[in-house]
């Protein structure tokens, strides 16, 4: 590389791989994201530290799996150890800081409320339900106090639409939002009427090109996160974009009518068809707005590689796209949301990474398994950081990128630990061709995706594979030894099968 590398990292919020034209067949049009994958290299076993949006974003900003960071779910829940993303020297914001970077954030933080966060109505929504949460003064967390410049949103933020920037965004522009609500109760589905240049997705995207324009001014190398609240519920999409898919006829995925007798019923806490009786045509309804929010997404892809592209910026530029972690979209009989089940719907990600000049692999995949953590470590590779200095839980993909990766792991590892007041440790392993989940309180589940990629058979009552299951539970015990998971000593009480293998 002639020189440091600008760096442009745009996530998105609860987006399946499979809408990805580059992933596959799909009715959703993704032109300019794929066209990216075609500068770069395409990930197809990419996963999530956690199918949750808080943990697996402070995975980036540490390098650590939920377990250890704290955030081990979303912040002012029970289950979550930590809610404010607590200040350090190696944090991703501290350490860019450090190497000379002008580091940029815009979009969904969702690790914390700042120090003014008594205020905030949806801290007050927190607070109501456990009140004693409120007697800390840890000193709370925002992307300008944890080493950015550019936007806080504090807390989730919603979908952004109630925020005061993007308000008085609209004020600033005489624009003013409208919408149409399709769908109620949860999961809403809204179209924006008012224009597609109204919409909070638009407006990300509006500043970060303000931003990296004035880093460009100043000459030093940049590293901007731009986080898109979309896909994310309540799905919403300008009539532009709904247009496009409004007449669409959407299949039902092939679990649909999936049998369930040998899967876990806490699954049923997210599974819309049996509280709501959804039909199929309901969750039609919500993909055409999903897709539709993704195709905005993929349009505000276009304008910012063509601000790249204008600046002569984009051959020195590392680009990733990923998202936090997947959606479920009616899987599996009708299942919404994500976590509380590990499916690869909600734990396989999204991850694209176009690497600055010279480009070693261009238009390849890479089928290593790769994960939320390895993001950490591969940012800070490509700003000046060795591997000694970067590597915790995950390590620097660079190898990967540049064609020059010895031995890998063989395997990666999703952590879960519950939503809000429903509280359910977690772990999902995927090696080879397999997944198994290991679930606290109820059955695991193993399967085979070369046979069944849709993960309808749950092979771990089958006698058959009593071996593989061994091998799974054993590969696992592994990951949480070398990682030093705290679940790994209950893990070995309910599931090893060698007891005199006790942990150390």
């Amino acid at each position: 590389m002639p020189s440091r590398p600008n760096i442009l990292f745009i996530q998105t919020d609860q987006q399946m791989a499979a809408t990805l034209g580059c992933y596959g067949s799909t009715i959703c049009r993704t032109p300019n994201i794929d066209a990216l994958a075609r500068d770069g290299i395409l990930f197809t076993n990419a996963y999530a530290s956690s199918p949750v949006c808080a943990p697996a974003r402070a995975s980036l900003h540490t390098g650590y799996y939920p377990s250890k960071h704290g955030i081990t779910t979303n912040i002012y829940t029970p289950g979550c150890a930590v809610h404010e993303l607590p200040d350090h020297p190696s944090l991703l914001g501290r350490r860019l800081q450090q190497l000379g970077y002008q580091a940029g954030f815009t979009g969904k933080w969702h690790l914390g409320f700042g120090d003014d966060r008594r205020d905030h109505p949806e801290y007050q929504s927190h607070i109501a339900a456990m009140p004693v949460l409120d007697w800390t003064d840890a000193p709370g967390a925002l992307p300008s106090t944890r080493g950015f410049s550019g936007d806080d949103f504090p807390g989730h933020g919603g979908i952004g639409l109630g925020t005061p920037q993007y308000r008085d965004w609209l004020r600033a522009r005489g624009k003013e939002l409208t919408l149409e609500k399709h769908l109620e109760p949860y999961p809403h589905n809204w179209e924006i009427t008012s224009g597609k240049d109204t919409s909070v997705t638009y407006f990300l995207t509006e500043n970060a090109i303000k931003h990296m324009d004035d880093f460009v001014a100043d000459g030093r190398p940049f590293c901007y996160l731009l986080n898109y609240w979309g896909p994310h519920g309540p799905y919403c999409a300008p009539t532009e974009y709904l247009d496009l898919y409004r007449d669409a006829e959407i299949q039902p995925w092939p679990s649909w009518n999936e049998e369930q007798s040998n899967k876990p019923t806490i699954h049923d806490a997210h599974r819309t068809e049996t509280t709501l009786g959804w039909q199929w045509k309901d969750y039609e309804k919500l993909l055409r707005t999903y897709f539709a929010a993704i195709t905005e997404i993929d349009d505000m892809v276009g304008k910012l590689v063509g601000f790249l592209k204008e600046h002569g910026l984009y051959d020195n530029t590392l680009i990733v796209f990923c998202a936090d972690h997947g959606d479920s979209l009616g899987v599996h009989g009708g299942l919404t949301d994500k976590t509380l089940f590990m499916y690869e719907e909600t734990n396989r990600i999204p991850l694209i990474i176009k690497e600055p000049a010279p480009v070693h692999r261009a238009g390849q995949t890479e089928s290593a398994f790769v994960g939320t953590c390895d993001l950490y470590s591969t940012i800070l590779d490509y700003a000046g950081l060795s591997a000694k200095e970067t590597d915790r839980d995950g390590t620097t993909l660079r190898p990967l990128i540049e064609g020059t990766a010895g031995e890998w792991r063989d395997s990666i590892v999703t952590e879960g630990f519950g939503l809000d007041f429903l509280q359910h440790s977690q772990r999902a392993l995927r090696w080879s061709h397999y997944k198994y989940v290991f679930n606290s309180g109820g059955p695991d589940e193993l399967y085979d995706l070369a046979s069944d990629p849709h993960e309808m058979h749950n092979l771990v009552f089958d006698p058959a594979r009593t071996a593989l299951l061994r091998e799974a539970r054993e590969k696992l015990d592994q990951w949480m030894a070398t990682r030093h998971d705290g679940l790994r000593e209950r893990f070995h009480r309910l599931r090893l099968l060698d007891r005199s293998k006790s942990p150390e």
